[in-house]
């Protein structure tokens, strides 16, 4: 039996918001419309339509398109570092904040990827330094997790192992064979060397 298809959202009838609410409305649309496509397929056109404004209104909010993109991109980092913590009763803090964060990105597999490695995106700077938040407060967790003391040195070597695992974890989710419990067990097995 063939699944229905999801309707397209409708556009909102028109009214006025507030600034903040409206940049607010029109991120979540944004990051509604990334379940069903990539950010280089994102609209501006089709967002502001949902959303029942002009185009021009929307450059009110967001300067560039890129701008947009960059607040959307934004949302979803925040929506990962929200979803990449342990839960409170767990008795293994550091395999639940590795397990959280490959299980989100099992999840967003191609979106994550496109958000911070895609063809263009992955060199602007904005999108440059909301991944390098992500990777940092990610080895901060990390370093917090297993009781280790912070330095430079040793912040700098779980970052290297950090996007290590997000690339195994990305390229798992092309790889049926490879469960997600696969990577973390290899995350887990390979962080005391990092750390020693």
């Amino acid at each position: 039996m063939t699944p229905a298809r999801q309707a397209p959202p409708q556009p909102a009838p028109r009214r006025r918001l507030p600034p903040e609410e409206r940049k607010r409305q029109l991120v979540a649309i944004g990051l509604q419309e990334l379940a069903t496509r990539p950010i280089h397929a994102l609209s501006v056109d089709r967002v502001a339509e949902i959303a029942g404004i002009s185009r021009g209104l929307l450059f009110r909010y967001f300067p560039t398109k890129q701008d947009y993109y960059a607040a959307v991109v934004g949302a979803a980092a925040r929506r990962l570092l929200r979803a990449a913590v342990p839960d409170p009763g767990d008795d293994d803090p550091l395999r639940g904040v590795v397990r959280a964060f490959v299980s989100f990105i099992d999840r967003h597999g191609r979106n994550y990827q496109m958000l911070f490695h895609g063809a263009g995106f992955g060199y602007d700077p904005q999108i440059r330094e909301i991944h390098e938040n992500v990777k940092n407060t990610m080895a901060a967790r990390i370093l917090d997790a297993t009781g280790t003391e912070p330095s430079t040195a040793t912040t700098m070597k779980v970052c290297g192992w950090w996007s290590m695992v997000e690339s195994v974890a990305i390229d798992r989710t092309t790889e049926p064979s490879v469960t997600v419990d696969d990577v973390v067990d290899f995350a887990l097995r390979t962080l005391p060397v990092i750390l020693t």
